[in-house]
């Protein structure tokens, strides 16, 4: 933690290293920066990140096209692992020292310290790497909040699911009994994907991979669509459910939004829902941290990660805006 001193007076501010954006757009606006380092507020706790997680969420609040839109410059990342540094005046359960995972619903994640509400804190077990806990915080977690209603036997159509929930979903799915159809865009991470356990992998940048889809379910769609391309292929996964089937939404890798016909839906009884980690309960976050950590120790959950410098994070963005990396994607900082 560097200091500053500032100009006439003797105080001095200790500052840090940071990824900031400072005009909403390409990568290029992106800069490594010297910051003023957060303090830890009453229910905070403030960490020394060692791995940032890099999310699609990352790219579109980098291009203004998220949820939120801060005002620029800000420091992007919703997830971090590391060490607590120090904890505010309200805080008892949590100690300096202690190796920790958190989400940080404000950003802010890239960079040498984040400050986050402590009720957001979860402990890395011993032998865990930061990039796996990162990893299983929000990617894991979402995974299993797709699956809550997910039943033995049922058919689940898996987009992008080399990416890092993507990863995660295909073999947790196939824990539950469900059979899985997971697509992506290149041969490679076919391959990944069927090392996965999927049942059924379709390149979905085929002009007939809605028909592929059809024929491996002999033309009866199936249970649930998990959807994060947009664009057109969001509109065409409308199409593969079965009646009573479910398409839950969580992103937008297109950058395209996309339109459904009310009337397509009362058709078939389908149901379109949006989802997002952080609407989670504190007990269902647990719940899903405990059946994760039991899985992974079990040796029953490949989690794959990729590594950049936290320098490097505008290759990085690159590197998930074109569709090259595979699994969880980090930043790691020294």
């Amino acid at each position: 933690m560097w200091e500053i001193s500032i100009e006439g007076c003797d105080v001095k501010v200790p500052v840090m290293k940071a990824i900031r954006v400072h005009e909403y757009g390409d990568v290029e606006h992106m800069r490594l920066d010297e910051v003023e380092t957060p303090i830890a507020q009453a229910d905070e706790v403030l960490i020394k990140v060692r791995a940032a997680g890099v999310n699609y969420a990352d790219l579109m609040l980098r291009r203004g096209v998220y949820l939120i839109h801060p005002p620029t410059p800000f420091i992007p990342g919703f997830e971090v692992a590391g060490t607590i540094e120090s904890v505010g005046a309200n805080v008892t359960n949590w100690k300096p020292g202690q190796r920790v995972a958190a989400l940080v619903e404000a950003g802010g994640g890239y960079a040498e310290y984040v400050a986050t509400k402590a009720t957001k804190v979860v402990q890395i077990p011993d032998g865990m790497t930061d990039g796996i806990a990162t990893a299983l915080l929000v990617q894991g977690l979402t995974a299993l909040g797709f699956l809550r209603d997910v039943q033995a036997g049922q058919t689940i159509l898996i987009h992008a699911a080399a990416g890092g929930v993507g990863s995660l979903l295909v073999q947790l799915a196939k824990h539950r009994g469900a059979r899985v159809i997971g697509t992506t865009s290149t041969r490679d991470k076919l391959e990944v994907v069927r090392r996965l356990g999927a049942d059924v992998i379709i390149n979905y940048t085929e002009p007939n991979w809605t028909e592929q889809v059809l024929h491996a379910t002999k033309h009866e769609g199936v249970d649930y669509v998990i959807e994060m391309v947009g664009g057109d292929i969001g509109a065409q996964n409308i199409t593969l459910l079965k009646p009573r089937g479910t398409m839950t939404v969580y992103g937008a890798a297109s950058g395209q939004d996309f339109h459904i016909s009310a009337l397509s839906l009362l058709f078939k009884a389908a149901t379109v829902r949006g989802y997002i980690v952080y609407n989670e309960t504190p007990q269902s976050v647990a719940q899903f941290t405990k059946e994760l950590m039991d899985l992974l120790a079990a040796g029953r959950l490949q989690v794959i990660v990729q590594e950049f410098a936290l320098e490097d994070a505008a290759k990085a963005h690159e590197a998930v805006g074109s569709r090259k990396t595979i699994g969880k994607v980090i930043l790691s900082v020294s």
